[in-house]
């Protein structure tokens, strides 16, 4: 049987790879943004009105609904391109100098408009994209392991975050002498679940005197359910929109064995206990033993796929990729 694309004899294989190129680009540079905007300014990261119409329009296809909420995903290339433009420097340390990476850029848009009005292109367009992805990929690998690498605040009651929160973790961080932390513990057989709150900050982030309203921080909470204890992740993430908008992300796991969510500092620790608290409320609402998305180990990756950006399974770099991973990125 003849694949889709089989059928369809117009089709040129390079235009495609340029695209699909093209595609994953602009998909991570959208994720870039949201990060580093958002860890910024946290709720008014973004200018809300520019993309209001588009997304509203787009709702009303009832017929045909997709997941996408971000207003980045309603912003066109070029007004994306004049945020890390405006923002320079919080996107310096993972992208070439800036003048280069304008140079580049300016050749991209070119192919990328060729793509989009059907034109054949020339033929040194898929190695000039490849090229500049080569010359970013180490700076996206950072802008992703950075995510991923998370460290306490230590002592835990420097930060109030941290100090309502050390006695739901019984293998937090304990002082073995004056200088020396080590991790270590037991937790009695009926607990049902550990939360585990630590931090990580962006590259562009100067280290503040707290973490507390800091700005490039973020609170990383992971809540871990114990023995045969399991989420209902539908349940819980229908029962969290409350504070969706105010998280960077909701991570998902592939067994449904434990969640983790990403949250600026600079919202303040009174928002932020807010958050967790919830969190902690609808964990109890959403647990249950043995339970099991279908004997399907692309499930929750599905599941994710379904809600908007923010939620990620366990497919996506930023819930897995950490400073210990080397590897290309792009692949390229």
């Amino acid at each position: 049987m003849l694949s889709e694309l089989e059928k369809i004899p117009e089709v040129n294989e390079e235009s495609l790879l340029v695209y699909a190129r093209l595609w994953q680009l602009e998909k991570w540079l959208r994720e870039m943004v949201y990060i580093e905007l958002k860890t910024k300014k946290a709720r008014s990261w973004i200018n809300f009105r520019k993309t209001e119409n588009k997304v509203e329009a787009d709702q009303k296809l009832q017929h045909m609904p997709t997941s996408d909420k971000s207003p980045l995903s309603y912003l066109d290339f070029s007004e994306l391109t004049k945020l890390i433009k405006n923002n320079w420097e919080l996107f310096s340390s993972y992208l070439p100098p800036q003048n280069l990476w304008e140079a580049k850029l300016e050749e991209i848009v070119h192919i990328r408009n060729r793509i989009a009005h059907y034109r054949k292109g020339h033929s040194d367009d898929l190695n000039r994209l490849l090229q500049l992805m080569r010359d970013i990929d180490h700076g996206f690998w950072g802008f992703c392991t950075s995510y991923n690498n998370i460290y306490p605040i230590l002592p835990q009651d420097t930060d109030p975050v941290t100090k309502k929160y050390v006695e739901l973790d019984p293998f937090s961080y304990k002082q073995v002498d004056e200088k020396e932390w080590a991790m270590f513990g037991s937790a009695p057989d009926d607990l049902r679940y550990i939360v585990s709150v630590n931090i990580s900050n962006r590259d562009w982030a100067q280290k503040p005197d707290k973490i507390d309203g800091a700005i490039g921080y973020i609170y990383d909470v992971k809540i871990y359910m114990r023995k045969e204890n399991r989420f209902k992740y539908k349940v819980f993430l229908e029962r969290t929109k409350l504070f969706h908008s105010d998280v960077l992300h909701i991570c998902l796991e592939e067994s449904s064995a434990s969640i983790r969510v990403t949250i600026p500092a600079k919202l303040g620790s009174e928002k932020v206990i807010e958050i967790i608290d919830l969190l902690i409320e609808e964990t109890n609402n959403s647990v249950t033993q043995g339970f099991l998305l279908p004997d399907d180990n692309l499930a929750v990756q599905k599941l994710s796929e379904e809600w908007p950006e923010y939620v990620l399974g366990p497919k996506n770099p930023l819930t897995f990729l950490d400073p210990s991973m080397p590897c290309s990125f792009f692949s390229v």
